[in-house]
């Protein structure tokens, strides 16, 4: 059996550049950007991976294909939920998050 491992390829310039577009998506919503942020930033770390084999190369990477469309609903959802549990559903939500993004994640080849 064939023995893969998962490296990040993020470098700190992508981390403050995405954050800093967030800070400032916040600030224009009034705050509803950070329901559709956690879904955005779990899709940026993994969209982000390299897939290596044994000897350190790399054969492919991850890819998270969620998008608005697909998440709109448990948003909406989960943002009642938050907000009727006054914030505390939204631990909660943090988990189906990562699942959902983990259910939206394929490996694809990387050609050389």
């Amino acid at each position: 059996m064939k023995q893969l491992k998962l490296k990040s390829d993020l470098t700190v310039g992508d981390i403050i550049g995405h954050g800093i577009i967030w800070i400032l998506l916040s600030i224009i919503t009034l705050g509803l950007a950070l329901f559709v942020f956690p879904y955005y930033m779990q899709r940026f770390i993994i969209s982000r991976t390299s897939v290596l084999d044994d000897s350190g190369r790399r054969v492919g990477r991850l890819e998270c294909t969620i998008d608005l469309a697909s998440i709109i609903g448990n948003i909406v959802i989960w943002a009642i939920i938050s907000i009727v549990t006054l914030g505390i559903g939204y631990l909660i939500f943090l988990y189906k998050i990562n699942a959902h993004c983990m259910n939206h994640t394929k490996v694809v080849d990387v050609t050389i």
